[in-house]
């Protein structure tokens, strides 16, 4: 009887210590599993780019929100839902994201999409895909936040330049097709490339006219040749029609959204549109007096308005030599003290003349 209690004894003694055995192997397994899972999620909160994963395990949903996504959307927990996520976006990309998300976890659908936070401050291309796993009871999404705040910025200034570019042909073909008398021009093999409403109607007439030819240049090794034609029989009437079609012309240049300002071949100013009055903050009365272009620099130099140069004597006199020698088109920055920077065109113009043109690329401050 004693044996047989001793071999009971030793059974049961001889479980424990496999049970202790197999326990502490247990314990170092689950332990190395949650070190190889804090350096994988390590490793995924280094990526550049941020993520939210969702998993659903037995219909309970386990979410985690990347550091690096935290850090962008400015969330405060790691394990935010999706809805908090949704409230850092407008609201038509907030309804769009919940959709296609939803769309992920019911239909497996992948999606990418570019959404934006409130007040167009960041832009985001999100990238949804289902994880697959070998537990078929657990379901885990991710959503892959990259920033393309800057890409997507660069891309509205260029359709923003591409608009304005728009809106320039347009003013100044209208311009040409308001003109009473027939144009057009040639481009370097001879071939019209453009004629204007007048050239179009005119018919037969075209053979009686005097022709005169303005050379035209668009950058290198891109000559144009323009032509309009002169009544021969009427100077006067011919006056009367460059007078009429400089009067057109100086109507559509006034209702130009950026400041327009057009000096003699005396450097005189002889006409400015209500634009270029609100970005220099002139009077439009001393305008009216014709000022030179040198006393136009010295009035905006008294606001300090110019950009900021050692030397202003010197800088005027580069920037009148510049005046006088302009025989193309030309484009300059100019840096102003407060932070603005004005875009401006030089353009060549009709007997000697020069069109400037000024337009404001970022807002004024203050």
């Amino acid at each position: 009887m004693t044996l047989v209690f001793l071999w009971v004894y030793t059974f049961i003694f001889l479980c424990c210590l496999l049970a202790g055995v197999y326990l502490t192997r247990l314990r170092r397994q689950v332990q190395k599993a949650r070190e190889a899972a804090n350096q994988l999620e390590d490793l995924l909160d280094s990526a550049p780019d941020g993520y939210f994963c969702s998993t659903v395990l037995k219909k309970k949903e386990y979410t985690r929100c990347s550091r690096r996504l935290c850090l962008l959307l400015n969330i405060v927990e790691t394990n935010a839902s999706l809805s908090v996520i949704l409230d850092r976006l407008s609201a038509d990309d907030a309804r769009l994201l919940a959709e296609s998300f939803q769309n992920l976890t019911q239909k497996n659908m992948p999606f990418e999409l570019t959404v934006s936070t409130g007040g167009k401050k960041l832009y985001f291309m999100v990238v949804g895909r289902v994880l697959h796993t070998a537990d078929k009871n657990l379901n885990s999404y991710v959503l892959w936040f990259k920033d393309v705040t800057h890409k997507t910025a660069l891309l509205i200034e260029e359709r923003k330049a591409y608009t304005q570019l728009l809106q320039q042909r347009e003013i100044f073909t209208k311009t040409l097709n308001a003109l009473p008398f027939p144009l057009y021009v040639e481009d370097q093999s001879g071939a019209i490339c453009f004629s204007n409403k007048a050239y179009l109607s005119a018919g037969e007439d075209l053979m009686d006219m005097h022709w005169v030819e303005m050379p035209l240049s668009l950058g290198k090794n891109m000559p144009f040749l323009l032509k309009y034609g002169q009544d021969k029989t009427t100077e006067e009437g011919l006056s009367i029609l460059l007078k009429e079609a400089e009067q057109a012309h100086r109507t559509v240049l006034k209702e130009i959204p950026f400041g327009v300002v057009l000096f003699s071949s005396t450097a005189r100013l002889t006409f400015f549109n209500g634009a270029f009055c609100n970005l220099w903050g002139i009077d439009s009365h001393w305008l009216r007096k014709e000022p030179l272009y040198a006393e136009f620099l010295d009035k905006i130099q008294e606001k300090g308005m110019l950009p900021q140069v050692k030397d202003f004597a010197q800088y005027k006199k580069v920037q009148m030599k510049n005046f006088a020698q302009l025989t193309r088109v030309t484009e300059e920055y100019l840096y102003l003290p407060k932070g603005q920077i004005i875009r401006r065109l030089m353009i060549p113009y009709a007997q000697g003349s020069v069109l400037m043109m000024d337009e404001l690329k970022t807002p004024p401050t203050g």
